[in-house]
This record gives C-alpha cells, structure tokens and sequence, in this order.
C-alpha cells in the first residue's frame, strides 16, 4: 500500500513521466529531396491524436540564426518562406499530415549539400484574442 502511495504522489509531482504521452505531433524529413528551387517538401507533420481548426493553427519555422518564420496556408495570397496545405474540412484531425512546403529557398544553397538544413517547427494555436499557446516543438533535418 506504501508503494502504492509513493507512485501515485511521485507521479502527482511530476516526478514520474511518460514522455511520449505528450507528443501530439511527430515530424520526419518529406521524403523528396530537396533542391535549388523553391516550393520543395521539407517536412511532415502528423498529428498523432486530437483536432485544431486551421483558423486557430500557427506554424512557425526556426532555422540557423534568422528570425522566426510563419508557415502560411499555401490557399492564402502571400508570399512566405514556408506553406502547407489544408484539406477541405475545418479541421486538422487525428492521423492527418501536413507536409511543410519552402516558399523563398528556406533550405537551398550549400548548406543543404553539406548534411541538409536544420529546422526547428513550433505548432501553436491562436485564440480569438490573438493569444499564442506553444503545443509542441519539433526538430528535423531536412535533406
């Protein structure tokens, strides 16, 4: 019973974690190459359970030393560094992937023939008064 207890308390503290129990999304390199050109597939993103409505969806790219970067729906009018597409419902739901798409030559040059680009993607939501929550982090290396 003692046992019992101490498990339970550890795992109230947080002292005990499944790590994996709060991974909604996993990524992998898209698996086309990556080119000079603009408009390759860098990465998929899958959501691995839950739902975010696309109108409540940000996804920024970090990589080397610039600025954050906002992914854009590739249906929006504007020129970005990064697009995805969203399928023709409301939601992006469980087991569904977004394959993340450069824009402005995000990973072209020499350093995607020396080992591929590095790129960190940060999956937020947006509320209605514009209030960012950060879900989960990814990390990729893009080749």
């Amino acid at each position: 019973m003692a046992a019992v207890l101490l498990a339970m308390t550890l795992l109230l503290a947080g002292c005990i974690t499944d790590e994996d129990e709060d991974k909604q999304f996993s990524i992998s390199d898209s698996p086309a190459p990556v080119t000079d050109n603009n408009n390759d597939e860098l990465a998929d993103i899958l959501m691995e359970y839950g739902g975010i409505a696309w109108s409540e969806l940000r996804i920024e790219l970090h990589h080397s030393d610039s600025d954050p970067r906002i992914c854009y729906p590739s249906s929006q009018d504007i020129l970005s560094d990064c697009t995805y597409d969203e399928d023709g419902d409301t939601y992006w739901n469980e087991g569904e992937t977004v394959t993340i798409r450069e824009g402005k030559g995000v990973c072209s040059g020499p350093e995607s023939d020396i080992g591929g680009c590095k790129m960190t993607f940060q999956i937020k939501t947006i509320d209605s008064e514009g209030e960012e929550s950060l879900l989960q982090e990814l990390e990729v290396t893009v080749e």
